[in-house]
């Protein structure tokens, strides 16, 4: 019976900001870390970051750096994952990312339409229906008036 056992290994995950959806924190995943925050990797490609907790007590590494590496501010760079960690760029998305290019062309498409546009026929319907079934209890109430 030991082969039908089951085992299942819990996974934690951040739920990644700016619609990069749930990453596993696994070495695969994540690309680098700081005092402020950890830059993650998700399965398609896209690059965010996610800020450490509040509680977090930074600055206790930072000594320790500046000693191994002494030329570490003189190096700061605005590009690559360096740009995340100096909160220069949000994220970086690979170029030809289908769904970003999926989203472009839908919304340049004349015919797009989203539901924030379908909102006021919703909301028309809505009353309707609200209306026929308020005559549907009305006609009933009626005739159960008019039997007893």
């Amino acid at each position: 019976m030991i082969g039908s056992i089951k085992m299942f290994v819990p996974t934690f995950v951040v739920d990644a900001p700016g619609g990069g959806g749930k990453i596993s924190v696994q070495p695969n995943y994540i690309i680098s870390q700081s005092a402020k925050k950890v830059v993650l990797r998700n399965f398609e490609g896209v690059i965010t970051t996610y800020p450490e907790p509040e509680s977090y007590t930074e600055g206790t590494a930072d000594a320790y750096f500046e000693e191994v590496y002494p030329y570490m501010k003189e190096k700061k760079t605005t590009t690559g994952i360096s740009s995340l960690m100096n909160d220069e760029q949000f994220n970086l998305v690979p170029q030809g990312l289908k769904r970003y290019n999926r989203r472009q062309t839908y919304e340049s498409n004349p015919t797009h339409e989203t539901l924030k546009n379908k909102r006021e026929k919703r909301d028309e319907l809505k009353v309707k229906k609200y209306e026929a079934e308020r005559r549907k209890e009305s006609e009933r109430d009626k005739q159960e008036g008019s039997r007893g």
